[in-house]
């Protein structure tokens, strides 16, 4: 009888354990213009040239001078700081969207 507790112990803390992993995303910070706009998911252009895909739900935050605006603010040709989560860069959730003034090149000819 002593037995039975202790594998209900250890069948809880295995998947205590395992929905820790399960949840545990990396961070990425994305910045740069909106090439592409879709209802659930846009595209972002960085200073490099690299294009990132980032899905957009009903949780991800927009902001504009650190006031809340409706994601329907956003548009093809903005600059934005996206702060998203996944599990590689080919596969994230953006938490936050700040919209940015314009990002200039810093290139001197």
């Amino acid at each position: 009888m002593a037995k039975q507790p202790l594998i209900v112990v250890l069948l809880i803390m295995t998947v205590a354990i395992a929905a820790a992993h399960a949840f545990d995303h990396e961070h990425f910070r994305v910045i740069g213009t909106i090439t592409k706009l879709q209802k659930t998911e846009f595209d972002v252009k960085d200073k490099e040239g690299k294009t990132t895909s980032v899905y957009i739900d009903k949780q991800t935050k927009v902001t504009r001078d650190k006031k809340p605006v409706a994601a329907t603010t956003l548009k093809v040709g903005q600059s934005v700081v996206v702060d998203a989560y996944g599990d590689d860069v080919f596969d994230l959730l953006a938490l936050e969207i700040r919209i940015v003034p314009p990002i200039t090149s810093t290139k001197t000819k």
